[in-house]
């Protein structure tokens, strides 16, 4: 018997969820946060007719340091500059600095509450999503791409970067997954992981030995010598197995998401889960046999059969067939 599932590989198998009919109601949208005026240095002020509070007309020199802002995007603020932080250090840290915000500590502590659960809820699930895509689609190459200012402008480089890669990726079959990041002395880097199918490399790899001024000592790099003339300083590392696997580069990517508040990313097609029927011979057991009423996820076959979205069955799973199946988010 064959039924639909959303198939994704969590890095050692294959898991299937099972696809079912929502009995739930559709998510309401929250309603609007109440502005809030912040003058730096004073009290903030809360009042409905805010948009006069910041009228220079209204306000004179009193408002150059007067900012419109809510109570959401404060915490957002004060969460990315504790990334590396410890728990606890970091909810206190959040706590003391949104205190001046309320004026009562029973409300304080349920906002910090609710809104550290929710932050750390979404950065789970957003590098579930990244390991997730780097097992479907096989990204092994961990690279970095530096800045250099005697090339271009900084513009230039993020803008040039990116055509270059959504070009190869249209034209070489190149997948791709990154975040930007600013070093310590603010120089623009690039984090990717990528695919790269046998043949479809441009340039060459080299090795080289170069003093690293952070590490202070010399390292080895694998250097690309198109990306090299073209950008300035990179680095291409092939992942092994192991390394996919545990996908310690895709947390380090999803780091510098919440450190910069950037957004990841991807490549055209790079979704999550390959939505196809599976056929009850190639489930081997629940992923979670203890918990009868957790019945929707199964372990897979490695060589378990796909479907196209005509109901086509296009044999054993490999990712030559990604291109023919349906992806989903």
């Amino acid at each position: 018997m064959k039924r639909i599932y959303k198939v994704y590989n969590d890095g050692g198998a294959f898991i299937g969820i099972r696809k079912v009919e929502s009995s739930l109601a559709p998510r309401r949208k929250p309603a609007p946060e109440e502005p809030i005026v912040v003058n730096e240095g004073v009290e903030l002020m809360h009042d409905e007719d805010y948009e006069n509070m910041i009228d220079p007309v209204l306000c004179g020199n009193e408002c150059e340091n007067t900012r419109v802002t809510t109570l959401t995007e404060e915490f957002r603020r004060f969460y990315r500059q504790t990334v590396g932080m410890r728990w606890k250090k970091r909810r206190q840290y959040i706590t003391d600095m949104m205190r001046p915000y309320f004026d009562n500590e029973d409300d304080l502590q349920y906002f910090i509450g609710r809104k550290m659960h929710n932050a750390y809820r979404a950065s789970m699930a957003r590098l579930n999503r990244c390991k997730r895509r780097v097992a479907l689609h096989g990204l092994d190459w961990f690279c970095t791409f530096t800045y250099d200012g005697s090339k271009m402008t900084e513009e230039q480089f993020s803008k040039k970067l990116l055509n270059t890669l959504r070009h190869f990726a249209s034209r070489k079959g190149w997948k791709y997954m990154g975040a930007w990041e600013r070093g310590e002395k603010g120089r623009l880097h690039f984090h990717a992981l990528l695919n790269i199918p046998e043949g479809a490399m441009s340039g060459t790899i080299e090795k080289r030995s170069e003093y690293d001024p952070v590490r202070k000592k010399m390292v080895t790099c694998n250097i690309n010598t198109f990306f090299e003339k073209t950008f300035g300083r990179n680095t291409f590392d092939k992942l092994s197995s192991l390394a996919m696997r545990y996908s310690k580069t895709a947390e380090y990517i999803v780091k510098y998401l919440e450190k910069d508040g950037g957004r990841l990313i991807c490549s055209r097609g790079l979704d999550t889960f390959i939505e196809t029927e599976v056929d009850s011979e190639d489930i081997i057991c629940p992923l979670h046999p203890d918990e009868p009423y957790d019945d929707r996820k199964y372990i897979l076959f490695d060589d378990f059969k796909v479907w196209d979205r005509n109901g086509k069955c296009l044999g054993t799973f490999n990712r030559s067939l990604l291109p023919l199946l349906k992806l989903v988010s």
